[in-house]
């Protein structure tokens, strides 16, 4: 008997992995009951959620082929992909206080699109404009978190 879906059948075995592993380290804490929980409940039952879905997945995986054209066969691992998103998260965190949310924004947003083979520049422009403004809103405006949203020297 062979695996029908390569792809589902180890995204599934990831996740039952990673779900029993939450699972497993939250118990270190006490678990409490569904009345008074303990700091162990919550990730507990994300982490049996996480496992069941890992599960199911890798059941279908393994029985049914899908719809995938190329069989849901496991293709070569991309690194350049993973560099590069990577990579700009590693850039937003350098250059936030360097330079500013904005600024530190849009060049994680350009080294991340440039992972993908679809970059497009104005896709990327309109992007880092609308999630500006959006993270603009959310964390500055309405969560009133102080972080420096333009760089220091244009402020004084």
């Amino acid at each position: 008997m062979s695996i029908k879906n390569q792809r589902d059948f180890w995204a599934g075995i990831l996740f039952a992995a990673f779900g029993i592993f939450f699972i497993v380290t939250a118990q270190e804490n006490e678990l409490g009951t569904a009345e008074r929980m303990g700091p162990a409940y919550f990730p507990t039952l994300l982490g049996g959620c996480l496992a069941l879905l890992g599960t199911v997945c890798a059941v279908k995986g393994f029985f049914f082929a899908g719809d995938s054209p190329d069989g849901g066969r496991v293709t070569r691992f991309n690194w350049k992909v993973l560099g590069l998103v990577l990579g700009g998260i590693v850039l937003f965190c350098l250059l936030l206080d360097l330079t500013g949310f904005v600024i530190a924004l849009a060049v994680m947003i350009t080294v991340c699109s440039a992972a993908s083979e679809e970059f497009r520049a104005k896709e990327v422009i309109a992007l880092i404009v609308i999630l500006a403004a959006l993270c603009w809103v959310v964390f500055v405006y309405l969560l009133g978190m102080t972080i420096p949203v333009i760089p220091a020297f244009l402020v004084k």
